[in-house]
């Protein structure tokens, strides 16, 4: 039996690399190897695909030392509903002409999986659909992943797959591949152990590895949709996640592990703070990202020192707004971290705007609140999410275009479009300016 897992391209204004991998395709296909299939994998979003640099003469090698970068981008037609939007509208990722090479260079798999991430992003998930459907018509086709649960029946409707899958249950998913195919899959020597247990080995030259050694998230903030893909708290065993990094390290020689844990510090005692006093006893020396953020609630002096001391590169901290985290907690966290031996400028701080309930006006006071100390400001947009409080005063509706959910052009919803382009032109004067 043979499975074709595919990432799409990201099809938006903007993207850039932050050390991310499609870890729920790559946990799947960990699994189906396991029960003797044949798994291929082409990640569109692969920087250092091998045949990528050979497609493109060598032209295209936008990568920084810890491994993050710009991905290749072609310019496509944009959609009618950007149509006043003056910015180019890209597909990001490998070349079309090569993903077209790759996949008439496969025999027919049993079965195809293609996953989907941002709910906007739906245009290179019809692509890649449209494409492998031309190629391997007798091949069923299902699709899963975060467009295809919170934009489900968008989905069913008009991506064009056999099958949407809405959820993330390892289990519930293999018994969707084997009904599909036939085949009765026993799952019964499986091991579902929270580590990493993606299909890493499908890649030919990693440069970084993406960890999420904890899952869904104790907070219900009115803005973000997270419980609703996972709806339940946990977090991997510490020897687990110290096992793999080091295997990773010393065995492939990658520097450099990308945490994309929703809520990293949760429990620190029995987590993130044995994960860090054990990659010190037993001399892992890397660099380590948080490209998700850190919430300032949970950082104390000793984790700020063992941050420094583990090799955490440019720490970001999630400063969503005056509501959430208060100036006192913040200043006392730049304390820890410089203290802890950080200087402002490798500080980095996320500043969410767009909310439809904020103001102008204190989102100004938040920049120039975070300006006095130095750091690095990162202007985030709100982008709306299904289901979600917020989302029911966005002023769109549940059957409005997934598109409209861009978190680039929502803000062309309210009437402050231009004032919110003042901002962030503000933010990046002012770290140029650093």
């Amino acid at each position: 039996m043979k499975a074709l897992l595919i990432n799409p391209w990201i099809t938006d204004f903007s993207a850039y690399d932050l050390w991310s991998k499609p870890l729920g395709i790559l946990n799947i296909g960990y699994h189906l190897e396991r029960l003797g299939f044949e798994v291929e994998l082409i990640d569109c979003l692969d920087r250092f695909h091998p045949e990528l640099k050979k497609f493109l003469d060598g032209r295209f090698s936008k990568t920084t030392i810890y491994g993050d970068g710009h991905y290749f981008s072609e310019e496509i037609k944009k959609p009618e509903i950007f149509k006043d939007v003056r910015r180019k509208f890209k597909r990001y990722g490998i070349p079309i002409e090569l993903f077209k090479k790759l996949i008439s260079s496969i025999r027919p798999p049993d079965i195809i999986l293609v996953t989907s991430a941002m709910t906007y992003w739906y245009i290179g998930v019809f692509e890649a659909i449209e494409l492998l459907k031309e190629k391997f018509r007798q091949t069923p086709i299902i699709l899963g992943g975060i467009y295809a649960t919170l934009c489900h029946e968008h989905a069913l409707k008009f991506s064009g797959a056999d099958f949407v899958y809405r959820g993330n249950d390892i289990l519930e998913i293999i018994d969707l591949i084997g009904s599909t195919i036939n085949k009765s899959l026993d799952t019964s020597k499986l091991s579902f152990k929270r580590r990493i247990n993606y299909f890493y080995s499908a890649y030919n030259g990693l440069r970084y590895i993406t960890l999420r050694t904890s899952g869904g998230c104790p907070f219900r903030c009115s803005w973000c949709g997270w419980y609703l893909l996972e709806s339940e708290m946990w977090q991997q065993n510490p020897e687990e996640v110290v096992w793999d990094i080091e295997y990773f390290y010393r065995k492939q020689k990658i520097k450099n592990f990308s945490f994309y844990d929703d809520c990293l510090l949760y429990n620190s005692k029995t987590h993130i703070v044995k994960i860090l006093e054990m990659l010190i006893e037993k001399d892992v020396k890397c660099f380590f990202h948080t490209p998700n953020g850190l919430n300032t609630k949970f950082i104390t002096r000793e984790i700020a020192v063992l941050l420094k001391k583990t090799g955490f590169i440019q720490p970001r901290l999630s400063f969503d707004t005056f509501k959430k985290t208060k100036e006192e907690e913040f200043i006392r966290t730049l304390g820890y971290l410089k203290d802890a031996g950080f200087n402002s400028k490798e500080i980095s701080v996320y500043l969410l705007i767009g909310l439809p309930s904020q103001s102008i006006g204190e989102l100004k006071d938040c920049i120039e609140f975070l300006s006095k100390f130095k750091v690095r400001v990162y202007l985030e947009e709100y982008s709306p999410i299904l289901q979600t409080p917020d989302f029911e005063k966005s002023g769109l509706s549940l059957d409005s275009d997934p598109l409209l959910h861009n978190n680039s052009i929502f803000p062309l919803h309210r009437t402050d479009y231009d004032k919110f382009q003042r901002l962030k032109d503000i933010a990046h004067n002012y770290n140029r300016n650093l």
